[in-house]
């Protein structure tokens, strides 16, 4: 383990904003983490775990020790028609799944091309296209940053929920995830619910590559022009408000849940409030997905975090909605 003072983020940070960490150290074992918390904690230093950064937002410099988690194990054992596959955090998420589906285990191919690392995948509860992460997870491997206890937290352990897990809460937040487990099958049975994946029965190859055309033609890649991905929760909010919302706005798409409220896509919120394309400074709202904030070059977390309360104390004013973000704000 290696600690380096003044580090640059720049390229540890999907925006690409140029801030700095006055420690930083790059864990690639479990045996580096637990060197870099007694490390940290020797010295009485504040503490941010970093993964593939797309889920941050700096608006300035970063205090204590900034721990990089770079584990990369990566081990599949096959019995029967399941698949358990032990992930390290530090890899890339679109990589793994990419690698699983051409593998032949299937259950992850909806999940193509969400940005970051496998380590925030439990943490987010990463979804898309009728598939949670949760849905194939088995447990997560942690660790707690003050004690450094190591535990294996099950699947109902985590407390998952749309965009939600054990890791956003209190009690939670002292965990550091250091890897998943994940139960994938040999069969090719993919989900899909969504009509732009459902044409002429499609295997899962076929689903995955589907998801990756859907997603480049609508998500700016973060390596051409700064951005976090979806930046807001999909909002649920009572059924009788979507059916006072629709009387105004008869083309408002709903989707009704299991327990009877309803999601709304916020995209379509913001869209329609006329956010899609909007630019001050040097960031804003991509011009072809309105869920996406994005940094043309020149902008800075302080102004991203300015844009992103301008468009939820527009969205509440206009349709009575509280748009939550995805991304911390650090």
């Amino acid at each position: 383990m290696h600690i380096r003072e003044n580090e640059s983020l720049r390229d540890r940070n999907s925006f690409g904003f140029d801030i700095r960490a006055e420690y930083f150290c790059s864990a690639s074992s479990i045996d580096e983490v637990k060197e870099a918390l007694a490390w940290q904690q020797s010295k009485n230093l504040q503490l941010l775990v970093l993964g593939g950064g797309s889920n941050t937002v700096f608006t300035r410099n970063v205090s204590g020790l900034v721990l990089h988690l770079a584990i990369d194990n990566l081990a599949a054992k096959t019995s029967g028609d399941t698949v358990s596959v032990a992930v390290g955090a530090g890899i890339n998420w679109h990589s793994l799944v990419k690698s699983t589906v051409f593998n032949g285990h299937y259950g992850l191919e909806n999940l193509a091309l969400i940005p970051g690392n496998a380590g925030a995948a439990p943490i987010q509860n990463i979804g898309a296209y009728g598939k949670e992460v949760c849905d194939n997870l088995e447990s997560v491997e942690v660790i707690h940053r003050t004690t450094g206890e190591q535990l294996t937290l099950s699947n109902t352990e985590c407390q998952f929920g749309y965009r939600h897990s054990l890791f956003k809460t209190p009690k939670g937040s002292d965990f550091i995830v250091l890897g998943i487990n994940l139960e994938l099958s040999t069969i090719d049975d993919p989900v899909v619910t969504y009509d732009a994946l459902a044409n002429k029965d499609p295997t899962a190859k076929q689903v995955f590559q589907q998801v990756c055309v859907i997603r480049s033609s609508k998500l700016p890649d973060p390596s051409v022009i700064g951005n976090a991905g979806s930046f807001f929760k999909n909002p649920i909010v009572p059924r009788l408000q979507v059916d006072a919302l629709r009387d105004e706005y008869p083309s408002l798409p709903v989707y009704l849940q299991s327990d009877g409220s309803c999601k709304l896509p916020a995209a379509w919120l913001i869209d329609q409030a006329g956010w899609k394309g909007h630019r001050i400074d040097g960031v804003g709202v991509h011009d072809k997905q309105a869920l996406v904030l994005v940094n043309h070059g020149t902008g800075n977390g302080q102004q991203i975090a300015i844009l992103a309360n301008e468009i939820r104390t527009d969205i509440k004013n206009r349709y009575n909605i509280e748009l939550e973000r995805e991304p911390v704000i650090y």
